[in-house]
């Protein structure tokens, strides 16, 4: 075993700087006792709800305010009050209404006291960087009347939240564009014309501004017409096979016509009603009419024995 003598060992102690003897402990407000505040979402929908939640490591037990800056505000306003945990936690739930930048503060700072004494300027975290959370807008639209006359007009009425005055709003009716924007209420309305027989798509888009990003809706479908005449047929005619092939009964929907290839789609409109039928026979051969309808069509129609209905494919 190899001897070492006391003097030697305390010689070589009396070499070490005292410096290097001390243990460092952290200073009180440094770095990873920082405060912040997250909510793990940079956006949402307007109107969702979204948890803030952060730490206040040099804050336990202790009333916060969270505070909201709208896009282009100056200020920080407070919209929720809450207080920390044990450890300096703290989980708000908040329903962004507009995108801007969120952030929590101590409420009173004055009362905040650490090791028995008032805490000095810049010895803690008394308020959060701040978090920027972008709202997506919401927009709602509808179609006043979906079945016109040809030639006509109908109009998409709706809002866009949040409310804002002057956003552009373009509705999309087929391969056709009209614009509008909103008034201070956020609402919107477009009327069009409907030149062609068919069914269309009508979609609606809010363009996005400072508050809120873009969004976009589907106010329905809006369908053309146009006038045609007609009769109906039934009785004298049940038990028979028509010219598509089919028994004709009493409940059985349909028209006949001339032309149309046998099971074509249409739609009739009469007096406000709308009924879906299919080319079942062959059709009208007297008065210059182009359909005869079923006595179930007529009915459901309140269609008298000739007269106008309005047909589109």
């Amino acid at each position: 075993m190899r001897r070492f003598r006391v003097g030697r060992v305390l010689a070589t102690l009396t070499l070490v700087p005292a410096a290097a003897l001390a243990v460092s402990a952290p200073s009180f407000g440094e770095a990873e006792r920082a405060a912040h505040i997250d909510s793990g979402k940079q956006r949402v929908k307007y109107g969702k709800r979204v948890t803030l939640h952060g730490k206040f490591p040099d804050a336990p037990n202790t009333a916060i305010e969270i505070r909201f800056r709208r896009a282009g505000a100056d200020v920080f306003r407070t919209v929720r009050n809450a207080k920390t945990g044990p450890r300096g936690g703290y989980r708000v739930r908040v329903r962004p209404r507009a995108t801007g930048h969120w952030r929590a503060e101590v409420a009173n700072p004055q009362e905040l006291r650490a090791d028995g004494g008032l805490l000095a300027p810049g010895t803690a975290d008394l308020e959060t960087g701040s978090h920027r959370i972008r709202v997506k807008s919401k927009t709602k639209a509808r179609l006043s009347r979906a079945n016109v006359v040809r030639g006509s007009k109908t109009r998409v009425k709706g809002r866009v939240l949040p409310a804002t005055g002057g956003r552009k709003v373009v509705v999309r009716v087929g391969g056709k564009s009209y614009t509008t924007r909103t008034n201070k209420k956020g609402k919107f309305s477009r009327s069009f014309r409907v030149n062609s027989t068919g069914t269309r798509k009508v979609r609606v888009e809010a363009k996005g501004d400072r508050r809120a990003t873009g969004s976009k809706d589907r106010a329905g479908r809006v369908t053309g017409y146009r006038p045609a005449a007609a009769s109906y047929y039934g009785p004298g005619f049940y038990g028979n096979r028509t010219a598509c092939g089919q028994t004709l009964t009493p409940g059985m929907l349909g028209v006949a016509h001339k032309t149309m290839p046998c099971g074509t789609k249409l739609k009739l409109m009469y007096g406000g009603r709308v009924v879906r039928v299919r080319v079942i026979d062959r059709g009208p051969y007297a008065g210059h009419r182009e359909f005869d309808l079923t006595e179930a069509t007529k009915r459901r129609l309140g269609f008298g024995s000739t007269g106008t209905v309005y047909a589109s494919r």
